[in-house]
């Protein structure tokens, strides 16, 4: 019966993040990674989402509104996020009726009210059962890590909207710091950098696009250099310059030190009994964020402990809602209904 249910009804997993969304379907595989971003023409109408509704951001006419319905990590507006779930599980082509339960990653310091725009969003798309797990949680069982036994390991998922530190052990907690400072505040930190010391103006999304492509966070990085495009402050006319790479130290000093710092206060309230678990078994960063060129090398340096970084640290909370899925019975404990 089990079985028949399963290939009848589908279970979803999601990663429902500020910057992107990804969507894996028992049985399907990962379907769906887009940015978290909607679009509506005349307040009502859906006109385009995902990669699509990104490129349209600062582009479009006022008959086209675009969103970006989560904040901090969190579904800031209901209605769109609500539209945007919708959506994507549709280009999963999935029927709202088919669905069965959906287990969806969410920050580890999330409000009940929080908690209830999620839910009810998963619910007016479909889902019979919602089950929420703390992205940290989801990312060491992405990892690969047994969560369920003694050894305590620390997880850093750096998102979009927030950064979630947490000390795991025996299928819980033991620890949790929820930073609502991630990838989104680089990028405006980046634009700030640029307006101040270049007196040029560019979007958050070229500031996204050239920290990806050029970002570095330890000055051990070899150096290069690159073309930053926008617009002059002082004349509003176009302009280009070629940068180094080594500005995004200084750039991006102020986010690290408030991400470093916050590790080291969880770090502080660490009971001794565990803190050989930590320096044996060491730190994982997981998170879009967590892809910043020596941003291990960094914490590695300050903390003075062993700081690793999975190949598929973008997927790990992705992955693990999957494996929640596939092993549900294991996992449940871990879950908020």
């Amino acid at each position: 019966m089990a079985f028949f249910l399963n290939r009848l009804f589908k279970n979803i997993g999601i990663d429902l993040g500020t910057a992107n969304t990804i969507v894996y379907i028992y049985d399907k595989g990962y379907v769906v990674n887009e940015p978290s971003v909607i679009a509506f023409k005349n307040n009502s109408t859906v006109f385009s989402i995902g990669f699509e509704a990104k490129e349209m951001i600062g582009k479009t006419h006022r008959d086209i509104r675009v969103i970006r319905p989560m904040a901090d990590g969190v579904i800031a507006d209901f209605t769109a996020g609500e539209a945007m779930l919708r959506e994507f599980i549709k280009m999963a082509e999935v029927p709202s009726f088919m669905i069965n339960k959906i287990v969806i990653g969410v920050p580890t310091g999330i409000t009940s009210v929080e908690k209830k725009a999620v839910i009810d969003s998963a619910v007016m798309a479909g889902a019979r059962r919602v089950h929420l797990v703390s992205e940290p949680m989801a990312a060491a069982i992405g990892v690969g890590l047994n969560v369920l036994d003694s050894n305590a390991n620390l997880i850093i998922d750096i998102g979009g909207g927030t950064t979630d530190i947490a000390v795991i052990n025996y299928g819980g907690i033991v620890l949790d710091n929820t930073l609502r400072i991630a990838s989104d505040e680089m990028n405006e930190a980046i634009v700030r950098f640029v307006k101040n010391r270049y007196h040029l103006r560019i979007g958050d999304i070229t500031a996204e696009k050239i920290k990806i492509e050029h970002g570095i966070a330890h000055e051990s990085m070899e150096e290069k250099t690159f073309t930053l495009k926008g617009i002059d402050y002082q004349t509003g006319l176009p302009r280009q310059l070629v940068v180094s790479n080594k500005m995004f130290l200084e750039a991006l000093s102020g986010i690290l030190n408030a991400i470093t710092n916050a590790i080291i206060a969880t770090l502080d309230q660490l009971p001794p009994e565990l803190a050989g678990d930590i320096i044996d078994r060491g730190i994982v960063l997981t998170g879009g964020g967590s892809l910043l060129r020596g941003l291990d090398v960094r914490l590695r340096e300050i903390l003075n402990v062993p700081v690793s970084r999975p190949g598929n640290a973008l997927l790990c909370v992705a992955e693990g809602t999957r494996k929640i899925l596939e092993s549900f019975d294991t996992y449940e404990q871990l879950l908020m209904s």
